[in-house]
């Protein structure tokens, strides 16, 4: 498996497109996105948001979080111990990708397989924190 996600990919339609593949599913049996409402952008936000993507076959550091630098700013602010980038990745035992076209309301959680672009290969490996009015 890959670690990286592809460079090309447009992470703001990907997050959109990861929205409304959500919203399509629900009540049938098609795989999708995990969706978790999030109240603020913290670590442990993170971790539940991690652990919503992580499934039989994947294991956790396989995983890659995507969100901007907003997100990452505040997530760092907020913990103690947790001084940069670096940090967060070693606190949370995955890779942490900062993307300038990720929207503040959007952190995705993914597997690198699971999409191709801003294609839903996997939507199962996929879980989006949707943030709410973060203060």
């Amino acid at each position: 498996m890959t670690a990286d996600l592809d460079a090309e990919t447009d992470f703001a339609e990907l997050a959109a497109r990861v929205r409304i593949q959500s919203q399509r599913a629900p009540g049938s049996d098609t795989e999708r996105v995990t969706i978790r409402s999030l109240e603020a952008v913290r670590f442990d936000a993170l971790e539940t948001l991690l652990a919503a993507a992580e499934s039989e076959h994947l294991e956790p550091g396989e995983l890659v979080v995507v969100c901007s630098r907003t997100n990452v700013d505040l997530c760092i602010d907020r913990e103690s111990g947790i001084d940069d980038v670096g940090d967060l990745e070693s606190a949370l035992g995955c890779g942490v990708r900062v993307e300038s076209e990720m929207p503040d309301d959007t952190i995705l959680v993914v597997h690198p397989d699971a999409v191709d672009g801003t294609d839903l290969l996997e939507p199962e490996a996929i879980a989006c924190g949707v943030v709410g009015t973060d203060e």
